[in-house]
């Protein structure tokens, strides 16, 4: 006689408690969890471009205003930071080539209406991380525009300046500080000046780098970061932080980081500092953790787009963990920054070929792995776009509802973002399978589990493992959370090696089935299980 064994589904549905955000966000994931205690440990950051972001001035540019307004919806999804792209006056539309440090470009507003953003921010508990971007200023900055004027400018030093027919002898003589490699297309003819110069310039003509070897040049650096300091802002976001000597990896970029991080905390002993170093290598990525604090982890995306592009989970737990190792080798006290897309890169959705259940996925994968995840403005609601053709393309407008939209920025007229093809926010938040739902499902979810927040990361040998499965497990102290992702097109199952405790969350239909003592996860494609342990 055959022997049947009795599977009870534990439903991930049943008795579920409300944890929706208040304020009527969505109920998100179902879940079956500790109750949120209110404290966002989590430590999910925010990009925000505020030109994009919302508009209250009816001008068509979003404004200091629209991100004041939209503090408590970011507040009610679970943020604990936002960094803002740059907001200095400027003459491009991105803004990274400043005219003025200390200053708000005026189509965002006035410094009183930066002082209520932060006044607000405050007082939900967001911390606010401004972009600082000082490997290179705008050639209209007045600094430049006077250094060219005159060679005997006292901003001369602030900027790399060498004669237009001896570039090369120059530098191989060292008269060039931070340059040590000729490139011509670096070098940019001087347009006011008549006695036969140019200046060094990496990324364009419209923007000069500062000299790391002026003092003055510094001394003016470091007076900026104390202004913004001094208003209350966490940090900065360190923009091109691998450029700042010509040579990457170079002991001179190293020490040029470590001295500012260290004149910066005489300012304030806790500032915050997350260097952009936009690199496909964890090893290159974790030398510059001998200077910074923190850096945004640029492989862990690349690893895990292939990885949801390509139906292989197994190895990735395995490619996180290697790269931390990395990192804590340079520094012990290194905090991992991982995200998925941003604002120099195709957006996360288009990079999946617009398929819904891999974005809410790379999601569920961001919001349960260990670090400081940074999320970018749009990501939630699955804004589309690449950057062919423009970076504009990565940056289009926010859609806060559909029609007639009060907040949606029209300085752009989208390519890949209208009502057409992206369901807006307020269409998403009464949408419990919704991407939006998924993002404020998991960002709850890591406020909630300190394993999730903060835990260790284990993982099983991936040659035990089926291809398609993702599976790792966080653990703080006694609390310990497993989770199971199929990035596969098939559904599969797994033998849990240990008891479950109880379900937690669950999406696209992921469950749980119990044969006395032994647990299975029942995956369908594309989906994820989270589970407490014993």
């Amino acid at each position: 006689m055959k022997k049947y064994f009795l599977f009870v589904l534990i439903a991930i549905f049943w008795n579920c408690k409300d944890n929706s955000s208040p304020g009527g966000s969505g109920g998100g994931l179902p879940f079956v969890q500790a109750e949120w205690d209110g404290v966002k440990r989590g430590d999910v950051y925010y990009e925000i471009f505020v030109r994009s972001f919302a508009d209250t001035d009816g001008d068509g540019i979003g404004d200091l205003r629209g991100v004041t307004e939209k503090l408590d919806y970011l507040h009610e999804l679970g943020i604990s930071g936002i960094w803002l792209m740059p907001i200095h006056p400027s003459p491009s539309y991105h803004g990274y080539d400043v005219e003025n440090y200390k200053a708000i470009n005026p189509d965002y507003g006035a410094m009183s209406d930066f002082d209520a953003l932060m006044t607000k921010a405050n007082r939900l508990g967001i911390k606010v991380v401004l972009d600082f971007v000082i490997n290179h200023t705008s050639k209209t900055h007045p600094w430049f525009t006077q250094a060219c004027s005159n060679t005997a400018s006292p901003y001369r030093n602030f900027f790399l300046f060498a004669s237009a027919n001896n570039i090369q002898t120059e530098i191989a003589e060292g008269r060039v500080p931070s340059v040590v490699n000729y490139n011509d297309y670096e070098w940019h003819n001087v347009e006011s000046d008549v006695t036969g110069y140019k200046y060094y310039g990496i990324f364009s003509s419209w923007m000069p780098d500062i000299n790391p070897e002026s003092t003055a040049a510094m001394d003016s650096i470091y007076d900026a970061a104390k202004f913004w300091l001094d208003k209350g802002v966490a940090g900065f976001r360190l923009d091109a932080a691998k450029h700042i000597y010509q040579v990457e990896q170079s002991q001179q970029n190293i020490d040029f980081w470590r001295a500012f991080h260290n004149k910066l905390k005489t300012f304030d002993p806790d500032v915050y500092l997350v260097g952009e170093v936009l690199d496909g290598s964890a090893d290159n990525v974790a030398y510059f953790y001998q200077g910074l604090p923190a850096l945004f982890n640029f492989p862990n995306w690349y690893n895990l787009e292939w990885a949801l592009n390509n139906n292989t989970g197994c190895y990735y737990p395995r490619d996180v963990d290697d790269a931390m190792k990395k990192f804590a080798a340079q520094n012990a006290n290194y905090l991992n920054v991982p995200k998925l897309s941003n604002h120099d890169e195709d957006r996360t959705m288009s990079k999946l070929g617009d398929d819904v259940a891999k974005a809410k996925v790379a999601a569920a994968i961001l919001l349960t792995m260990p670090g400081q995840p940074y999320m970018y403005y749009g990501e939630e609601i699955g804004i589309r776009g690449m950057k062919t053709g423009g970076d504009e393309n990565v940056r289009e407008p926010f859609l806060w509802s559909a029609g007639n939209d009060a907040y949606r920025t029209t300085w752009r007229t989208p390519q890949y973002n209208t009502d057409a093809s992206v369901l807006s926010l307020a269409r998403q938040q009464v949408d419990e399978n919704s991407l939006y739902s998924v993002y404020a499902g998991f960002i709850r979810l890591r406020n909630t589990y300190p394993a999730l927040a903060e835990g260790n990361l284990t993982y099983p040998d991936p040659s035990g493992v089926l291809p398609e499965l993702m599976m790792y497990t966080r653990q703080k102290e006694e609390q310990r959370i497993m989770v199971i992702h199929n990035l596969g097109t098939t559904a599969r199952t797994y033998r849990l090696a240990e008891a479950v405790k109880q379900p937690v969350a669950s999406l696209n239909k992921a469950a749980l089935l119990q044969d006395g003592k032994v647990f299975v996860a029942q995956l369908p494609s594309f989906s994820s299980l989270v589970v407490e342990l014993n």
